[in-house]
Parts: structure tokens; C-alpha cells; sequence
């Protein structure tokens, strides 16, 4: 596990400042005695840079008084944030980057507080379950499951409860399989439509079970759909970027749909990051006169991350350089890692009351297909890891005054001009809604835009 490179808080003038501050701020921090900043800058320290003891700080004085006082469940964000804007204004230096790292901080520690504060309260109520956590535990560990009481694979299995819908492999390479699902209806819609997922989880997430799957119900309103299902990749395909993934998959994609229904324009979905593959295919085609699509539909899809929401708060060129050579080496970012990203935003649900329900009160949860999806992840090539973190969150490319180059091609949003609509959620903490809707008004065409309330 890399440390968040750059980032010493022994360094750094604000942040002595910011934990004196924190030590006279009794509605936080009622208990916290001034002793206790030299732990607390150790801790983030510790967790701040490379260092193989990095996890050792967890065991100061610090976390007893943590338990009683640092983070009750009346503080929020917006108290902390608050606090640390009053300190830093007097240091120029501190940057939204430092802020939004030690904000992420904090959510961590108040889901760990949290969770112990339950867990002594378990233990003296006597309600723990030993036996079934445990039993619990060696289910998750024998189902390869990173995050708590998510792949459920007695519960879900493809074909019967999960990508159920009935559909045929109608071509494949070494990036992708291309299924064809047929229309359930007598009438059919003349244009097909082509669905892009993201890359780093399974193809099933716009095919759950039952009434949330997406595939499902454009079958049944009389669509031909088709839906890419991405390779999980080895340490094979290292060297294949974005470039690869937008002409030896979308495009491969949409040649065999051409192929098989010509005189046809599809229209393009694109989930997640698979809605940034189906946004540079169709700015590419258009800058090589190709009129092929005929809508684009992106779902919960970032483009312009000039504010990516919690994902960007770590990312910058000595992050990147720091990836750079253990990503080269390993060929692929494990799947593991991106799923504790994930979790990392939501520790609270994802992680630690999930721990508490499962393996301390040996409580499992009803299952539910979106949360196996969540855990059932894949690998992404370091090609394809690194031009993200470089085009995307760093350089901003698909919005910048110098446009994108793609395969020889110019890429510009405004060149788009087909029907294109934009979804986003309320809740979403991997592509927040008000970054989502900041490329509204970079197509060519005004698109139709749905905040949606999950």
C-alpha cells in the first residue's frame, strides 16, 4: 500500500497551527488535552507518507479520548470544515488540495470511532455473536470478498439471479465480448443501442436482477441492445490506454453492429467511466465526418473534472510519479485497491458498520445484487490507470483550451450534435451530480439533463 506522497504534516506551519486550534475547540473536542496534538500529528503522519510502522500511531493515547470526545455523531463535515478554513486563512499556502485530504481524514476516523464506540457498547450489553461473525469472516474470505457482507455467491450466480436477461456473444477480441440482446416486442425501435459500462466492475451492473436491470427493460419497450462486457485484464494488456479502449473497444463494438444491422445509427450509453469511451468515440467519429451515432446517453459520467468530488482529492504529479513505477511493474491496478477507494468514500456503510453488523453481531444483511456487484471488481491496466489520472483529473484535457488528441483526431464536446442526455444522482460520492452537470454546456447541443434522488 503507497502512502500519500507529498504530503507531511510535520512540514507544514498550518497544520501545527490547525492542531493547537484543535485543542481549544471544545465543541469538538471537549476532551482532547493538548498532549494529545503531538499524537494526533503523528497519526496523520503516519498515514500521510511512506513509512512501514505507518499504522503503529493507531495504538496512542490519542484513541481512547477519540472514542469519548473527538467525533460525536452531532459533528459534521461542515463543522470541521468550518474550523479548518479559520486556521488555514492565514496560511497562503494551503491549497483545497490539503484541505480535502485532511477532510478525507476525518471521515475515516470518525466511521473508526464510530465503529468502536458501538463495539464497547456491544460488549457490555453482551449482544456480541463470536461464533457467527467468525463463521461470518471465513465466508467473505473464502468468496474473495474485500469489502464486508458484499459478494454474496451463495445467494447471486450469472444466468439465474444476475445478467439473466436472455442474450447472445456476437463478437469478441481481446479487450471486450459484445452480447446481443434481442427486443421482447412485436414492434421493434430501427436503431439499436450500444452499452458501454465502466471498466473496473463487471458488465452486469445494467443487467441486475429483476426490476434493476436496465437491459431488461429496453428489451421489453422493443430495443435490440447490445452490451460490452470488458475483459478483466492481466498483466498482458499493460500497455492499453484509453486510445485502446475507445478504438479496440467501442469502436470494435459499433463496426459489428454496423455489420450485422446496416443502415442503422446506434445510440450510445455510456455508464460511468464507460460514458468517457462513448464520449470520445463519438467526438472522434465526428471529427472524421462520421454520422453514426445517433444519440448519446451518459450515466452518472464525469467530464469535466475541474471538481471531480472525493476521488481528485489525492491526485497530483507526485501522486501519479509515486503510482508510476509499482503500477509499470505490476501490469494493472489490483481490483482490491479500487474497491477500497470505493469503500474509503463511504466508510461508514461500505466498511465499518458492515464489520460491526457482520462479524461482531454476526448479523448478516438480506443480500442485494448492487452491493455483490460493488465487490465483484476487476483490474485495470496501468496504461489506462495512468492516462485517467493524467488527462482526466490533472490536466482536464476533454474540457482544455487544447484539445485532446485521440488517434490522430482532435477531440472537442462541442463537435457533438446528437440528441445527449446527462444523468446523475443525488447520493453518488464517485461522480457527484454538480461535477457531473458542469459539461452540460460543453456539447454542441443543449442536452437533456435528469438529477435523479438515489
Amino acid at each position: 500500500m503507497q502512502g500519500l506522497q507529498g504530503f507531511d504534516p510535520s512540514k507544514h506551519e498550518w497544520i501545527q497551527a490547525w492542531l493547537a486550534r484543535l485543542t481549544a475547540e471544545s465543541q469538538l473536542l471537549p476532551f482532547f488535552e493538548p498532549s494529545g496534538a503531538h499524537d494526533f500529528g503523528r497519526l496523520l503522519t503516519a498515514l500521510s507518507i511512506e513509512d512501514p510502522d505507518r499504522f503503529r500511531a493507531f495504538s496512542s493515547q490519542l484513541f481512547p479520548k477519540l472514542l469519548s470526545a473527538l467525533l460525536d455523531a452531532e459533528t459534521d463535515d461542515s463543522a470541521w470544515s468550518r474550523l479548518f478554513d479559520e486556521v488555514s486563512s492565514s496560511f497562503p499556502e494551503v491549497g483545497s488540495f490539503d484541505r480535502s485530504q485532511i477532510l478525507w481524514f476525518i471521515r475515516q476516523v470518525q466511521a473508526t470511532d464510530d465503529l468502536l464506540v458501538k463495539l464497547r457498547s456491544t460488549f457490555e450489553a453482551g449482544e456480541m455473536n463470536v461464533e457467527q461473525g467468525l463463521e461470518n469472516w471465513r465466508q467473505d474470505m473464502l468468496a474473495g470478498a474485500v469489502l464486508p457482507d458484499t459478494l454474496r455467491p451463495d445467494t447471486f450466480s450469472l444466468g439465474r439471479n444476475l445478467a439473466s436477461t436472455p442474450g447472445d456473444v456476437v463478437f469478441e477480441n481481446q479487450l471486450f465480448q459484445l452480447i446481443q440482446y434481442r427486443p421482447a416486442t412485436e414492434s421493434v425501435h430501427q436503431n439499436p443501442i450500444l452499452l458501454i459500462p465502466a471498466f473496473v466492475n463487471r458488465f452486469y451492473i445494467l443487467d441486475l436482477s429483476g426490476e434493476y436491470s436496465m437491459v431488461r427493460w429496453l428489451v421489453d419497450q422493443g430495443h435490440t441492445v447490445f452490451l460490452m462486457s470488458w475483459i478483466n485484464p492481466t498483466e498482458m494488456l499493460a500497455p492499453y490506454d484509453m486510445t485502446h479502449y475507445v478504438l479496440d473497444g467501442g469502436l470494435a463494438a459499433l463496426d459489428q453492429i454496423d455489420r450485422m444491422l446496416p443502415r442503422t445509427r446506434t445510440q450510445l450509453m455510456g455508464y460511468c467511466a464507460g460514458g468517457v469511451v462513448a464520449t470520445l468515440l463519438t467526438a472522434w467519429l465526428k471529427a472524421r465526418g462520421e454520422d453514426r451515432i445517433a444519440s448519446l446517453s451518459l450515466l452518472t459520467t464525469l467530464l469535466d473534472y475541474s471538481d471531480p468530488g472525493p476521488l481528485g482529492q489525492f491526485v497530483s504529479a507526485e501522486t501519479i510519479e509515486s503510482l508510476r513505477k509499482p503500477l509499470t511493474e505490476m501490469g494493472y491496478l489490483p481490483a482490491e485497491l479500487m474497491l477500497r477507494t470505493f469503500a474509503s468514500l463511504r466508510p461508514h456503510d461500505l466498511l465499518f458498520g458492515r464489520m460491526l453488523n457482520s462479524y461482531v453481531l454476526g448479523q448478516r444483511a438480506k443480500p442485494f445484487p448492487l452491493l455483490h456487484w460493488l465487490g465483484d471488481g476487476t483490474r485495470t491496466p496501468a496504461s489506462l490507470v495512468l492516462w485517467i489520472l493524467e488527462q482526466l483529473y490533472l490536466k482536464n484535457a476533454l474540457v482544455s483550451e487544447s484539445q485532446m488528441q485521440l488517434a490522430g483526431q482532435s477531440i472537442d464536446l462541442a463537435a457533438i450534435d446528437c440528441p445527449t442526455f446527462l444523468l446523475a444522482t443525488e447520493s453518488d460520492d464517485i461522480s457527484p451530480w454538480q461535477s457531473v452537470m458542469m459539461a452540460a454546456d460543453r456539447f454542441g447541443v443543449e442536452p437533456v439533463c435528469v438529477l435523479g434522488q438515489w
